[in-house]
């Protein structure tokens, strides 16, 4: 089907599915009003092919930016377990780490308190020892004469005992300073090993400080990792639920568009029928306004008429795109009646582009197969399927539909083909 206007489209609307039958079996009313419901059919064809498109029109567009939006949630997903991958090795890291300070912090607590345990067995010996050996030294400067080494001296029998107290005398006396001196000696010894051991563990516990901070510092990164990970699965989730909704709408749209083509396809076949039944065996030559008698066609309101917009190609006013124009749009007021061009069947109809709208079948008309459309109209003047005359009001002049003022919009079809009706014999 050739691009056109929405004009041009009502045009095509004038095509209709109906049973061909012949002229020789039907009369030629029954025709007529086949051909009539023909015209209706088509044009509800038509009609659905405009809507469908225009919804698959904005089904596509909202599809290919789901798409997109799929596309950028599916790289943000990824680039989010990524990070949250990095932030898990990270925290498993620092989790190690921890471990092994928490392991090192409990054996240097150990160790310092096996060191002051030792020191404290190490001291308790060495009082005990400086302690005995200096009970003598005390009882001898007091005065204790049984225990004093005098005493034990001068209790000798003969000289060589008393030789030999006062050498083992002199020998408690060395001892005694050596014990002195030697626990002395481990009492600096112990407090070196505390000293080293107490900075051996306070570097350990801070290292177990910086360990845990570093643990929770990770930890907080993974947590906020897997939320950001998660928002931005359940966005891209959402994306491809959407995508699959308007794949669907569209797959949908695309099915029923070829139904609606297919049935527009098949009343143009029948159409054909009906018209040739109509023009009998004879092959009537292309359409033209010269071929039809003067006067054969009347004009659609009274008086002069002034063309505001012509037949043929145009900026549409609307939409701002070029499109053919299959008409001609005449000024006329709000309320000015609009006539039957030839004696037909009327069918009325309603649609976004052309408003309140009429289709006059005129049947053949000097070997011509006649069809007037009305666009625009405030209001129809004759029932849906009436018969009317030539001269007939069929409607009311008015701005329905895609205008944007009140008009006459009055399309000829003739043979199936749009002319300009200003070439019409008496117009």
């Amino acid at each position: 089907m050739r691009s056109s206007s929405p004009r041009r489209t009502l045009a095509r609307a004038l095509l209709g599915a109906v049973t061909v039958v012949s002229l020789a079996l039907v009369p030629l009313p029954a025709v007529a009003d086949e051909r009539s419901d023909a015209v209706a059919d088509q044009e509800e064809a038509q009609r659905r092919q405009q809507e469908l498109v225009a919804s698959l029109e904005g089904v596509s567009a909202e599809l290919g930016q789901a798409y997109i939006d799929l596309q950028n949630a599916q790289t943000e997903l990824a680039t989010a377990e990524a990070a949250l991958t990095a932030a898990q090795t990270t925290l498993a890291e620092k989790e190690r780490e921890q471990e092994i300070a928490s392991d090192r912090l409990d054996t240097a607590t150990e160790s310092l308190a096996t060191i002051k345990k030792e020191a404290e067995d190490s001291e308790a010996t060495a009082s005990t020892n400086s302690d005995s050996v200096a009970e003598i030294v005390v009882a001898t400067y007091q005065g204790d004469n049984s225990v004093t080494s005098w005493t034990y001296v001068l209790e000798s029998q003969d000289a060589a005992e008393l030789n030999r107290r006062a050498s083992a005398m002199e020998i408690g006396s060395g001892v005694q300073e050596a014990v002195l001196a030697a626990a002395e000696a481990e009492r600096a010894r112990n407090a070196n090993r505390q000293a080293r051991q107490n900075a051996a563990t306070n570097r350990v516990a801070t290292l177990k400080t910086e360990a845990d901070a570093a643990q929770q510092a990770a930890s907080k990164a993974a947590s906020d990792a897997k939320t950001k990970r998660d928002e931005v699965s359940t966005a891209a989730a959402a994306a491809k639920t959407a995508t699959d909704t308007l794949e669907a709408q569209k797959a949908s749209l695309e099915e029923q568009q070829a139904q609606a083509a297919a049935d527009e396809a098949a009343a143009a076949a029948t159409v054909a029928r009906i018209d040739e039944a109509n023009r009998g065996t004879s092959e009537p030559a292309p359409a033209a306004a010269a071929d039809l008698g003067s006067g054969s066609i009347g004009r659609p309101i009274a008086g002069s008429m002034v063309v505001a917009s012509p037949f043929g190609y145009r900026i549409h006013p609307i939409t701002g795109e070029s499109r053919l124009h299959a008409g001609v749009d005449l000024v006329a007021s709000t309320g000015v009646p609009q006539y039957a061009g030839v004696a037909g069947t009327v069918t009325n109809f309603s649609n976004s582009s052309c408003g309140n709208g009429v289709f006059v079948n005129g049947g053949m008309i000097d070997g011509q197969s006649v069809i007037l459309a009305y666009c625009h109209l405030s209001q129809h003047s004759v029932p849906d399927g009436a018969s009317v005359a030539k001269g007939d009001t069929i409607g009311l002049t008015g701005a329905t539909g895609g205008a944007t003022g009140p008009h006459v919009h009055f399309e000829v079809i003739i043979n199936g083909s749009e002319i300009d009706p200003m070439t019409l014999p008496g117009f």
